[in-house]
């Protein structure tokens, strides 16, 4: 898994893992692939003291099966970790989710026609959404939401002065999360599929200090005198991702021995070893050997 292509790079996520993986030993090269090419001192920031070499970025439309510069950079590449969206926020309309599941199955299709060994697919807690209320929220305890778990799409929820609900973005994700479980079955073992529900990961430090019931950084968050009466306010806290347990979780993704893994193709939850939450990290344990090493509590 030398070269590495990642969609969205110049987005929160994927400027965070292209900064880590022109860092890693085992990485000769990666591929951004967004829309725009960075500016000279963005691409500064994000190289920092590394090697420049190592880093590309092509400009191009995920949107567009016929542009050739985002498929042939795949051809060239042994994995892809696919963060693009059209809006990558839970209050994406159908216009922009529709266009993020095209340029998912795109990318799907086009990774499995290239043989890349390796498809990361950038999912949703808000795929299981619909747990934060009854009557699904008092039939999992800590640690028992897990991946084979039925979909329960959309989160609803009030932040500011409006309630959110986040049904039509879960939807382009829970259907990206199918089209990798098909395309792995039709890969027959030759590209290898893993999809990642993460949680809350902020942009810059992500800091548990910052993290609040509004569940996105796009909205305002919540005025009361009284936080904790929001159910929403523990349920996203408890999904946080920081930045190392990201960055390891994806590494690990990339890197991990498939022939461990119980098909072609896994999902599995991306937060860090939150105390009290729901969610099941045992997936990305036994799997990937992911080892979150943060806490939100702590």
């Amino acid at each position: 898994m030398k070269r590495i292509a990642i969609t969205g790079a110049m987005g929160n996520l994927g400027r965070k893992l292209v900064a880590h993986l022109i860092s890693h030993p085992k990485v000769s090269h990666v591929v951004g692939l967004d829309l725009r090419a960075p500016t000279r001192e963005e691409l500064v920031q994000l190289q920092g003291s590394h090697d420049s070499a190592k880093l590309d970025f092509v400009a191009c439309d995920l949107l567009d099966w016929n542009d050739r510069r985002w498929r042939d950079a795949l051809d060239n590449c042994d994995a892809v970790v696919h963060f693009a969206a059209k809006n990558p926020y839970p209050e994406a309309n159908w216009d922009e989710a529709n266009a993020s599941l095209d340029m998912t199955l795109n990318v799907a299709l086009a990774a499995v026609d290239a043989g890349l060994e390796r498809l990361i697919f950038v999912s949703s807690n808000h795929v299981m959404g619909r747990y934060l209320e009854e009557p699904l929220a008092s039939t999992v305890g800590p640690g028992e939401l897990t991946t084979d778990l039925d979909h329960a799409v959309g989160t609803r929820w009030l932040t500011g002065d409006h309630p959110m609900d986040s049904t039509v973005y879960a939807t382009a994700k829970s259907s990206g999360e199918r089209v990798c479980h098909a395309l792995a079955q039709r890969a027959a073992g030759r590209t290898a599929f893993v999809c990642i529900r993460v949680g809350w990961c902020q942009p810059g430090e992500n800091l548990p200090s910052t993290l609040s019931a509004a569940g996105t950084p796009t909205q305002a968050t919540p005025s009361s005198d009284q936080p904790d009466s929001n159910p929403a306010e523990q349920w996203f806290k408890n999904m946080w991702l920081s930045n190392r347990d990201f960055t390891q979780l994806f590494e690990k993704s990339l890197f991990a021995d498939r022939t461990r893994w119980p098909q072609n193709g896994l999902v599995v939850n991306g937060m860090s070893a939150n105390t009290g939450m729901k969610w099941s990290l045992q997936e990305g344990r036994e799997f990937l050997d992911y080892r979150p090493v943060d806490d939100v509590s702590a």
